[in-house]
């Protein structure tokens, strides 16, 4: 949302004005001070007593007196002479001066005290004090010419480097001027240079210009020719295309129509086709149940029958036996064939638990057996429950051989001890499928066993069979 603003009101100008002023004093608080302004130092140079004793009066602005070696001695003068003269006017040389040594105050030992009685000679004093002079007097004179001959020297050095300094400032000079001129004349031949690049370049240009204007022209011409042929194609192709698709559009729909009448037709076909296959596969499994029903009940009966002729025989031979031992009862040959016999070797039944009181039923320990149909149901019943716990290792569509399996049950389904492997192949493959069946029938442990196999417990409650396992 936008917010106008108008110069009319005085709030502009006051919040402006606010504004300006607080700007103002923040500059104002925020400028630097002035730096103090600092003493200009003051050069000092450090010296040595000895040459603060060696200091001359003069004035502090004046140049430095040229140094001056130490002369115990007025060296002696050559006068330069003709070759001519030299053997015939030689000076006689001077003789040597005493050496004079001149020694500080502190240095200087005090002399001995002569007796008081000995008067100095005033000859010897006077003679001594001009020879001192004279020595005085040739040093100074040696230290005056070697100060003129320094500022000769000085002053002609100084002259040969005024006279130097003109001649390399009039070198520069010409120097610089050779160079400005040289400078100017490259400039006007890179102006003239330019000059003529530029006209060869708008030249150039120009000549470039014409051939592109002709180019654009004759590809304008061109591309108005294409256009107009391409126009003329595409109204051609337009036509051809409009056709082609009319046409396939027809054959398209008729050949649509026919498939859709042929897909009815096949879809009533085959409507019919599974109809017929649905009611003969019913009628099949319904005679096949039938079948099952009447086979499963011929079994039974047959089952039935053996076992009641076993029965039948069993108790007819019994009978014929005891009726035979009857009419040859013998008290003695009965002991004698009782001792004969080797002893039991078990003192009594065995069981999951001790169990000291006896459960109803005969003393000859026979119990109901199921049929094959009963027992083959029952496997089937604890396959299935095993199946839903039954996790299949890896490459167990591999397996060769069906694994059996050694599983003890108590009563209320619960295992009574670990299930065994009886049979399994040898490869690495069934001996996994072996163990994955081992782990499923602990795993779904306890088992739903319907109540009419209970009477039969002592036949299923070890139970070695073979389980049809998935692959996969």
């Amino acid at each position: 949302m936008g917010v106008s603003l108008k110069r009319t009101e005085p709030g502009v100008w006051i919040s402006g004005s606010l504004h300006a002023a607080l700007l103002g004093v923040a500059l104002f608080a925020a400028a630097a001070h002035e730096l103090p302004q600092s003493e200009e130092g003051v050069p000092v140079e450090v010296i040595t007593e000895n040459q603060f004793s060696e200091l001359t009066k003069g004035s502090r602005d004046g140049e430095a007196p040229a140094p001056t070696p130490r002369a115990d001695r007025v060296s002696e003068t050559h006068e330069e002479r003709d070759p001519g003269e030299a053997k015939t006017n030689v000076p006689t040389p001077p003789t040597r001066p005493p050496d004079i040594k001149v020694a500080s105050a502190e240095e200087m030992p005090l002399p001995p005290l002569r007796p008081a009685l000995e008067q100095p000679d005033p000859a010897q004093a006077e003679a001594a004090r001009a020879e001192a002079a004279r020595a005085e007097a040739a040093k100074a004179e040696a230290a005056k010419a070697e100060a003129a001959k320094a500022e000769a020297a000085k002053a002609a050095a100084a002259e040969a480097a005024k006279q130097s300094a003109k001649a390399a400032a009039a070198k520069a000079a010409a120097d610089a001027k050779a160079a400005a001129e040289a400078k100017a004349e490259a400039a006007r031949a890179e102006a003239a240079r330019r000059e003529e690049l530029a006209e060869i370049a708008r030249e150039e240009a120009e000549t470039k210009a014409k051939a592109e204007a002709a180019k654009a022209e004759a590809k304008a011409r061109a591309d108005a020719k294409a256009k107009a042929e391409a126009a003329v194609k595409a109204r051609a192709e337009a036509q051809a295309r409009a056709e082609a698709e009319a046409k396939a559009k027809a054959e398209a729909e008729a050949k649509v129509k026919a498939l859709a009448e042929k897909a009815a037709a096949d879809a009533r076909a085959e409507a019919k086709a599974e109809a017929d296959a649905k009611a003969k596969a019913d009628a099949e499994a319904k005679a096949a149940a039938v079948a099952e029903a009447k086979a499963k009940a011929a079994a039974e009966a047959r089952a039935k029958a053996v076992a009641d002729a076993k029965a039948k025989a069993a108790a007819e031979a019994k009978a014929r036996r005891l009726a035979e031992e009857a009419d040859r009862f013998n008290a003695g040959s009965i002991r004698d064939a009782l001792a004969s016999r080797a002893p039991s070797q078990s003192t009594g039944a065995t069981g999951r638990d001790v169990q000291r009181t006896a459960a109803l039923g005969t003393a000859s320990g026979t119990a109901q057996r199921l049929n094959p149909s009963q027992r083959d149901a029952l496997v089937g019943l604890l396959q299935q429950q095993i199946e839903r716990c039954y996790s299949a290792p890896p490459g167990a569509q591999q397996g060769i051989v069906l694994p059996q399996l050694d599983i003890r049950l108590n009563p209320d389904g619960s295992l009574t001890t670990e299930p065994r492997i009886l049979r399994a192949g040898g490869s690495s493959v069934d001996r996994s499928i072996a163990e994955a069946a081992v782990r499923a029938v602990r795993r779904c442990a306890p088992y739903r066993i319907p109540a009419q196999f209970a009477p039969f417990y002592n036949d299923w409650r070890v139970i070695n069979a073979e389980f049809e396992l998935p692959r996969a």
